[in-house]
């Protein structure tokens, strides 16, 4: 891809930037004609929400909270009030814009106050960094941990950087009618600003994810650098500084696309993309709003092949291909972005997708158990295009095959739900949010995943830590792939797929890879060739798939391990079903003369696991009859069962 850099170069830069005041994406709340046409029953949710809270205490933030993570690792006895706190405020300002404009109206005023209130209760957190995330916590600076941030020394994170957005366009909206409060709350919330992230971001050297000096560059990039453009442009009163901070961003975001995939490929899951891939292209809307000029940055092929990402994994009815962390269920889909990104790259596929990603839902405004993002309500509240876009259906591509990602997403006919879905992966186990799961299988059915990746509990110190392959969700040993020796698969770059590749003729798709480099020495594996195969057969539709194994010796124990949703039962020494709630099932056929199935049940408590499979998934494990040859082979066959 062409670097950011040269498209848009210093000297464009420092012609173009527009000064504090000439530009804004969003209209001021005093433009009533702009802010009329929002229409009545969007209007309605909106006042509605933020009036929920009007006269409530606003949530206390106590320092005790902020230690517990360094205490015993719980990061959401600050978060959720911290949450909350954001929520409010972004609700407020959407709110005293949307309430009727006659001077002087009780919802109006009572809606600012609401406002003042919250700017000033952020301006006054020591801290806008998460505890997990800051460097005194880590002890990341000088060894030494504390318990609580050093204002003196703020540290940048996602909750920096999504604080000084907030406030940045709570500036834009509201700002002129806090002047009419008190022209020290604007002023304040802007020193804050400065002081707390634009000023640490263009001055010091030690943010990791900037370049991938000291963390894997991943979503946090394009995420953090969409939210200091808009930071910038909005607040930041020097010329000189506005410039450099825009040079800087666009440096950090080609350190991110220099080290992304070239098929668009994300490696943290579909549920990373819509702050990875969709950060991307806000980055690049507002660069290009900015600047004047698009610089032909959309038809670059790396920016357009990233649009496409969810289409391939996307399996229907809400679920997605949840390879890495993150949930097979995803609640953040802002699609009003992604037909933004259709549109400008020029792909219809991608536009209609995120139009059926909407439904009949409201345009704007998010589903009710979803977070608050104040920027991408108001993008959408004032895209007229998105507004009147006709409905639209899912494309659901037949298959997507990524190389450089190593995934393959294939189902038995394009434009249906109906039918198998085959999502399959080789790639290595230091990906972004890795999960140790080379050579591991998604299978869906009638677009709901019976055998599956169970995905990620909710976030502790333990998961971001050398704990977190003592988390069970992060094992091989609870994915779809073998354990040799008692061994499961090693984290780290090294342990990867190799011979990895696609093949497909009318009838099949397959993914062929030998997993054995992903295993540590003590599985004395010289080889584990796997063929994941999907047949499209109009009378036999199923799924195979095939492993081989060279050993150095017999093995003690070999064991294939299956992750399965719905009720598992062993119906014959060489049969299993899967059964859903509702619909049809799964079929799972194997050579009982080699192996032997057993079930168990796997118990879920945590919520991020609960509110995606419920209170109980089931493990299938074939383990192979004593003695083990030294060299073998097997073949997994899937079926549909008999339904409607």
């Amino acid at each position: 891809m062409t670097r950011l850099t040269e498209l848009f170069p210093p000297s464009l830069v420092a012609a173009q930037m527009p000064r504090l005041g000439q530009w804004s994406p969003v209209p001021p709340s005093t433009d009533h004609r702009a802010w009329a046409a929002i229409n009545d029953g969007t209007r309605a949710r909106i006042v509605e929400s933020a009036a929920a809270s009007l006269g409530t205490p606003w949530p206390a933030l106590p320092a005790s909270s902020y230690a517990r993570f360094a205490r015993d690792g719980d990061r959401w006895d600050y978060q959720t009030p911290a949450f909350a706190r954001r929520d409010r405020l972004a609700r407020a300002v959407l709110a005293t814009a949307a309430s009727p404009a006659t001077h002087g109206t009780t919802s109006r005023s009572a809606f600012l106050d609401d406002v003042m209130d919250g700017v000033w209760a952020l301006c006054e957190e020591t801290s806008w960094c998460w505890p997990a995330h800051d460097f005194r916590i880590l002890g990341s600076h000088d060894g030494r941990q504390g318990l609580l941030p050093d204002p003196d020394r703020p540290t940048l994170d996602l909750g920096a950087s999504g604080t000084a957005l907030l406030l940045a366009l709570t500036d834009a909206v509201v700002g002129d009618e806090l002047d009419q409060l008190d022209l020290l709350v604007r002023r304040r919330l802007r020193r804050e600003i400065s002081h707390r992230v634009l000023r640490p971001y263009l001055e010091r050297d030690d943010w990791g994810w900037y370049d991938g000096s000291t963390a894997k560059l991943n979503n946090w990039n394009p995420w953090i650098h969409s939210e200091l453009l808009l930071a910038t442009a909005l607040t930041e009163e020097s010329g000189d500084r506005r410039t450099a901070l825009m040079c800087r961003i666009l440096k950090g975001l080609e350190n991110y696309l220099h080290a992304h995939p070239r098929d668009g490929g994300c490696d943290e899951g579909p549920h990373y993309w819509w702050r990875a891939g969709a950060s991307v292209f806000e980055c690049l809307e507002t660069i290009s709003s900015l600047l004047g000029t698009d610089a032909g940055v959309f038809d670059e092929p790396l920016i357009r092949a990233m649009a496409r990402y969810p289409l391939a994994t996307w399996i229907g009815g809400g679920w997605v291909v949840n390879f890495a962390d993150g949930p097979a269920r995803p609640r953040e889909m802002t699609a009003a972005v992604m037909y933004r990104y259709g549109l400008r790259t020029r792909q219809p596929d991608v536009t209609a997708h995120a139009r059926a990603l909407r439904a009949d839902a409201d345009a704007a405004l998010p589903a009710p158990d979803a977070p608050f993002d104040l920027r991408r309500t108001l993008d959408a509240l004032f895209d007229s295009g998105w507004q009147s876009a006709p409905p639209a259906a899912f494309p659901l591509p037949r298959r997507t095959w990524l190389p450089d990602t190593e995934v393959l997403v294939a189902r038995t006919s394009a434009g249906t739900e109906r039918g198998l879905l085959l999502a399959a992966k080789g790639g290595h186990n230091d990906e972004s949010h890795n999960h140790n799961d080379v050579g591991t299988f998604i299978i869906a059915l009638d677009s709901r995943p019976l055998l599956i990746d169970a995905g990620v509990g909710t976030y502790r110190k333990e998961t971001f830590s050398s704990e977190r392959y003592g988390i069970w969700s992060m094992t091989s040993e609870f994915h779809n792939v073998p354990r040799v020796n008692g061994v499961g698969q090693a984290p780290g770059a090294a342990y990867r797929a190799t011979a990895v590749a696609h093949h497909h003729t009318a009838d099949t798709d397959e993914l062929t890879c030998d997993l054995a480099s992903a295993y540590p020495p003590q599985a004395q594996l010289e080889g584990w060739p796997r063929t994941l195969r999907l047949v499209h057969g109009e009378t036999d539709e199923h799924i195979e798939i095939a492993d081989s194994w060279r050993c150095t010796a017999p093995p003690s124990s070999l064991a294939l391990h299956l992750l399965v949703s719905g009720d598992l039962a062993i119906t014959a020494e060489d049969h299993a079903t899967i059964t859903p709630a509702a619909g049809r099932g799964l079929t799972l056929h194997w050579d009982a003369t080699t192996f032997t199935g057993t079930a168990e049940p796997i118990p879920l408590a945590d919520p991020a696991f609960t509110r995606v499979w419920g209170p109980v998934i089931h493990r299938l494990i074939l383990t192979a009859q004593q003695p083990v040859a030294t060299a073998g082979r097997h073949i997994l066959t899937i079926r549909p069962t008999a339904g409607p």
